[in-house]
């Protein structure tokens, strides 16, 4: 049995055949492993001394399920397929689409990333898995705040996910800057370093400076 099929049996036959035989194997796993902490010792203790009567074994089984957890279940994020793909995430109106297409494709496509908008893609099925799928394999997503759209902030929370587990992805912000001032942003992402801009120009010189920033460190 391997390290990691013992501490799963430890975990799921608790006082098993005996709660003393089974501290005494909770012990040795634990040293042997080197994961002993303060909190187990004193539990292991307390086990030893009142077996059967001793109230806490399940405390001693929660630590071994955090170990568990922190050693063999951990996430693993899919690798990025379309490393050029930048995600762009937006408000849907008149206005956004001539911005999506005088400004931020122009620029994304003249560093030699590719722009994608979920609705430029055709798909069957669930509209959320292919939004999923298509920020996991890009290589950075730009998330547009302005219109407070619902749908925006989710996607961007994908990415945040995203880069919680390990994925390289880039999550850049930008939001009109009359909007920001007027209307403001959600409070959950107001600190972060949100590209303000005024109108094309400003919005497409800025956008290049932070595209070449974000990708400084890019192999």
């Amino acid at each position: 049995m391997n390290e990691k099929e013992l501490l799963k049996n430890l975990i799921d036959n608790p006082k098993q055949p005996s709660v003393n035989e089974w501290v005494y194997e909770v012990e040795t796993f634990l040293e042997d492993t080197k994961n002993v902490s303060e909190e187990a010792k004193e539990l292991i203790r307390g086990i030893k001394l009142q077996g059967d009567n001793f109230q806490r074994c399940d405390n001693l089984v929660a630590l071994l399920r955090q170990l568990y957890k922190k050693k063999y279940d951990k996430i693993t994020v899919p690798p990025i397929t379309k490393r050029s793909q930048i995600f762009v995430a937006m408000m849907f109106s008149a206005e956004t689409d001539r911005i999506y297409e005088k400004v931020y494709r122009p620029v994304i496509q003249s560093m030699d990333y590719v722009a994608l908008r979920i609705d430029e893609k055709q798909f069957n099925g669930s509209i959320i898995k292919e939004i999923t799928t298509e920020i996991t394999d890009s290589i950075a997503m730009i998330a547009d705040l302005t219109g407070n759209r619902g749908g925006v902030y989710y996607e961007a929370g994908i990415a945040r996910g995203l880069q919680l587990c390990n994925h390289p992805i880039k999550l850049i912000f930008t939001c009109r800057r009359d909007f920001f001032d007027n209307e403001k942003v959600h409070f959950d992402v107001s600190g972060d370093n949100i590209l303000l801009y005024n109108d094309d120009e400003d919005l497409n010189n800025k956008l290049k400076m932070r595209l070449q920033a974000a990708f400084a460190d890019k192999n």
